[in-house]
């Protein structure tokens, strides 16, 4: 929605007496500014916290659409509920509806044969883009890692090699097109040349020992002709089985073993921060030194795994239902056998709109449209076919019930070379597992869901929300000017994309303005993971150190423990944020004016695999629902969306004495401002080393590496956390000035952008 309408709505909102006039927080032509769509009136909207209420409610939506269904995930599993999602998207497709799904790349390229019989399914009224491809650039160096030079080249010197290999990478791709324009003016690229899909394929999948195999084979196998596009000959069958004797006789040598293992310790730290980010390091192990990285190049390696964090569900361009939740068991049920490690404790927002609902499908047109990062099915299959990885992925699964590792490796060497599936017959299967699976969840699980009313809030009639957005380009330009955006410089979120968190930013001294001893305000961060970039740390200093009388504000944050979380490295970096953000709460906070701050964590359960998902934030009189966390990636790296909600002070009140039964019940959330006042750094950090170790054994990254390697991989963890000690001193020093906080602000994010 353009600002040039969202301004006179506004106006005649006001002046028809919505209570939206009187705004306690932001004021609303920044907020309209900001969002995505908005203001967006309501018919009803209830907030759910409830999975198996949330999931039957994203079911009921599906099944009753009549024109459109917009979808947008992180994850979207092949489990039991998904399935039965599924299988509802198919049928409502087929009923003519035009159903569009948009996924995170990195996260579900191992469903791709899934999406390509959607797609088959859906009687072409059903289509499956994925979020992140491999830049160009980055296709450009698997190619590099995988494309051999001529026997004359070869045995003339190494040097030599490299530069045949780069004059014939630039010719390869001098003149490459996609959709009718130069794919070098978008850095992106659809080739696949000699084994780069393959390279791409092994990265995409997490298989180390197929992108160790794509870079030894060099050229010598070229896989062209395994698109999936049309049956297989049976040569090209033939040249799929040469690649799996390749493949096993490749794993007896020590390169291959290398490069395995080095990729394997990639995926391994792939989330944590600089100091143990290896991607860039894995890449250029595997290039000789004279191959020297631009800085587009590692920027684009740095941004590898930018995720598409979105979680949307629009119906009919009127019905929208968004939070936490992915497509996935763990966020639709409760615990039960079918469930995995961990079920979510999770929050979604579901409205029916009266008003607004065209733009925010626009805005989901925004995102399907930016084809710089979106590519169809199609696309990735030419780049990074799958093949080789799935039919490997269905060898090892035939292998399973052998006796041991000697009779298991003959056997999957066996099916490689003698049994090979093509995508119809792979579609085949993934339906039967689709059916088998949506039966189960009909059959065993459904039945179990109680019939009560599940838990959650209702919006009052006038509350009005806002649909903001965290998004890879600057929004305000039109679509043909628009390039990708990578992070944030301290200072321009807005510019950048990162509208959620320039909201929040500006929402801090609004709610501290806002607050009187006759009205005291709250603000809550009921976040799964709290690790704040360093420009929100720096703003919620500024309600400790004067610069805003915060007197009547309380603070309160309730994420996960290390116990409850299943991503502990935020946990890990975090604490040593937090013990840096307590000491200058002490040392620096003016006792006159500063906002009061507490720090609760979930506790563990005897027996209970729950873990906290939820991405809730309360700004005075604002509450913001979504996808986004309060963490550095989410700001850095990840799109993301929220519903901001305004107008609606009964649900404020019910939600925050829903927090609040939960921070004073001591089995499910613990205190820890003295913890951190109190205990010295050292301690601190010697637990920490404790906790990593323990990762290491689980990894087995500890088998893999010699005792100096391990004393060099705790000593750079430990860099880390002083890290995420110093520079966040650093950011909210009032010692310092503006400049230099905001440099080191931009240090911090960069350092740690991938936890």
């Amino acid at each position: 929605m353009k600002t040039r309408f969202i301004a006179p709505l506004l106006l005649g909102i006001a002046l028809g007496g919505c209570a939206w006039q009187k705004p306690a927080g932001l004021p609303l032509d920044t907020l309209a500014q900001k969002a995505s769509a908005g203001p967006l009136a309501i018919g009803e909207a209830r907030v759910i916290t409830d999975n198996d209420a949330a999931f039957l409610s994203k079911l009921r939506m599906i099944e009753g659409a009549r024109t459109s269904i917009d979808l947008m995930y992180y994850i979207y599993a092949d489990d039991q509920s998904s399935s039965v999602l599924t299988k509802a998207l198919i049928d409502a497709a087929r009923r003519g509806v035009t159903v569009r799904l948009i996924v995170d790349y990195h996260t579900n390229y191992k469903h791709l044969d899934l999406f390509s019989l959607m797609e088959s399914e859906g009687n072409g009224n059903l289509r499956v883009r994925l979020y992140n491809r491999p830049t160009r650039n980055i296709i450009k160096d698997a190619v590099y890692l995988t494309m051999g030079c001529s026997r004359e080249t070869a045995a003339v010197k190494p040097g030599a090699c490299s530069a045949e290999k780069f004059a014939a990478i630039d010719r390869l791709f001098a003149d490459e097109a996609i959709g009718g324009r130069p794919a070098a003016e978008r850095n992106i690229s659809n080739l696949s040349i000699g084994n780069s899909g393959l390279f791409l394929s092994g990265l995409y999948s997490k298989r180390g020992d197929v992108m160790a195999l794509a870079v030894q084979g060099g050229q010598q196998i070229d896989l062209k002709g395994m698109k999936g596009e049309t049956p297989p000959t049976p040569d090209q069958k033939e040249q799929m089985k040469e690649l799996g004797k390749v493949y096993w006789e490749s794993r007896t040598g020590a390169p291959f073993q290398r490069l395995t293992a080095n990729a394997e310790l990639f995926f391994a730290f792939a989330m944590y921060g600089g100091q143990l980010n290896p991607i860039k390091e894995t890449v250029t192990s595997l290039l000789p030194v004279e191959r020297a990285f631009s800085d587009d190049e590692v920027r684009d390696w740095d941004h590898l795994t930018d995720y598409l964090h979105h979680k949307l569900l629009l119906v009919d361009g009127t019905t929208v239902q968004m939070g936490g939740r992915n497509v996935e068991n763990s966020y639709h049920m409760r615990p039960n056998p079918l469930t995995s490690k961990y079920v979510f404790m999770d929050t979604d927002i579901r409205a029916l709109l009266a008003e607004g609902g065209d733009a925010v499908r626009r805005a989901f047109d925004d995102l399907w449209n930016f084809d710089i990062m979106v590519a169809s099915l199609d696309e990735v299959r030419r780049h990074a076919p799958n093949d080789f990885v799935v039919n490997l992925k269905y060898a090892e699964n035939r292998c399973q019930g052998a006796a041991g590792k000697e009779e298991r490796d003959a056997c999957i060497k066996k099916e490689l070379q003698e049994s090979v599936l093509t995508l119809d017959e792979r579609m085949a299967d993934r339906r039967r597992t689709m059916e088998e699976n949506a039966r189960a969840y009909t059959t065993e699980y459904a039945p179990t869901i109680p019939q009560q009313a599940a838990s959650g809030f209702t919006l009052e009639s006038g509350s009005v929300l806002a649909y903001l957005e965290n998004l890879p380009f600057d929004r305000t330009l039109p679509p043909e000017k628009r390039v990708r955006t990578y992070g944030a410089p301290a200072g321009k979120e807005a510019e950048n994309g990162k509208n959620i968190h320039d909201v929040w930013l500006r929402e801090i001294p609004a709610v501290c303005g806002a607050a009187t001893p006759e009205e005291p305000k709250r603000l809550v961060l009921h976040n799964a993971y709290f690790f704040p970039a360093a420009n929100l740390t720096h703003e919620l200093s500024r309600m400790v150190n004067g610069d805003y009388d915060c007197s009547n504000v309380t603070v309160t944050v309730l994420t996960n423990s290390i116990q409850t979380t299943d991503l502990n490295v935020v946990n890990l970096a975090a604490r040593h944020a937090l013990k840096a953000f307590s000491e200058f709460y002490q040392q620096k906070g003016d006792p006159a004016k500063r906002a009061k701050f507490d720090y609760f964590e979930y506790q563990p359960r005897p027996d209970s695999p729950l873990s906290l998902h939820t991405k809730v934030s309360v700004f005075g009189d604002d509450v913001t629902i979504g996808s986004a966390n309060a963490d550095v990636r989410s700001f850095m790296m990840d799109s993301n969306n929220v519903m901001l909600v305004r107008n609606a002070p009964g649900f404020v009140k019910e939600y925050l004495g829903f927090v609040q039964g939960i921070i004073t019940d001591p089995a499910r959330a613990k205190k820890l401002n003295d913890y951190f006042v109190t205990t010295p750094r050292e301690v601190i950090l010697q637990e920490d080393l404790a906790t990593f170790r323990q990762i290491l054994t689980k990894y087995g990254v500890d088998r893999k590496l010699g005792e100096g390697e391990m004393k060099e991989m705790e000593g750079r963890f430990v860099q880390m956390l002083n890290d995420a000690y110093e520079l966040t001193k650093a950011s909210i020093d009032t010692g310092s000035t503006a400049a230099k906080r905001r440099e080191n602000q931009d240090r911090f994010n960069g350092e740690f952008k991938p936890i």
